[in-house]
């Protein structure tokens, strides 16, 4: 781990960037954030995807991730984001989300506490095999670091994946059968727009959350 100032890790991140490279990227970033907080959309995409087998009772694999709206560089489509692992690595309490500008060449800079990590080091999914109770503390724990300003997506497919891989192996189906699969992947969406109306009228975020991993 080394710790430098953010303007010498922005050269150290960025060699090939002038001011006016830069610039252009701040100003794409600002009108996409006032974008999206005038259609209400969450500036990040948490996505939840579970196994063909969820259970209500018992626990069940998954894998959270997220995407910051709009954020490539390019103009279009979500870019990954990560998080710092200060907290996990026992450096210091940090797990501040780290955009997708701050990764580059191979390092990632910590907005919150200012920490150069080698890519290696920072966390990209939370994945494991948790009840529904503790997924839903997991998704409330990263809502909140998002500073509550994403929209949410469970995604689970009706048949299992793996299974359609190995037949895909076996036969060279091309992809007919991972396909289908693909298409018919159950998707649930909790827009920031509704989470921000039910919360409004005091419903509890956990609550909302368990309720939405149980439909």
């Amino acid at each position: 781990m080394v710790d430098i100032k953010a303007t010498e890790v922005d050269e150290a991140l960025h060699p090939k960037f002038d001011d006016e490279q830069r610039q252009r990227v701040l100003e794409r970033r600002k009108a996409m954030d006032d974008l999206l907080e005038k259609e209400c959309i969450g500036k990040y995409k948490i996505e939840l995807l579970f196994s063909y087998s969820r259970s209500l009772r018992n626990p069940t694999a998954g894998a959270l991730s997220v995407w910051e709206s709009g954020a490539k560089l390019h103009g279009g489509g979500d870019a990954k984001v990560y998080f710092c692992p200060g907290r996990v690595r026992g450096v210091n309490d940090c797990e501040h989300v780290i955009p997708a500008d701050n990764a580059n060449f191979g390092h990632c800079l910590c907005p919150g506490c200012g920490t150069v990590w080698e890519a290696q080091y920072v966390l990209g999914e939370v994945m494991g095999r948790y009840t529904m109770q503790t997924w839903a503390e997991i998704l409330l724990k990263y809502y909140q670091i998002l500073d509550h300003n994403a929209d949410i997506y469970i995604k689970q497919p009706k048949s299992d994946i793996r299974a359609a891989a190995r037949a895909e192996q076996e036969k060279q189906l091309k992809g007919d059968k991972l396909n289908v699969v693909r298409a018919g992947m159950r998707k649930v969406i909790y827009p920031l727009k509704r989470i921000i109306a039910d919360t409004s009228a005091g419903a509890d975020l956990y609550t909302q959350f368990h309720t939405l991993l149980k439909s």
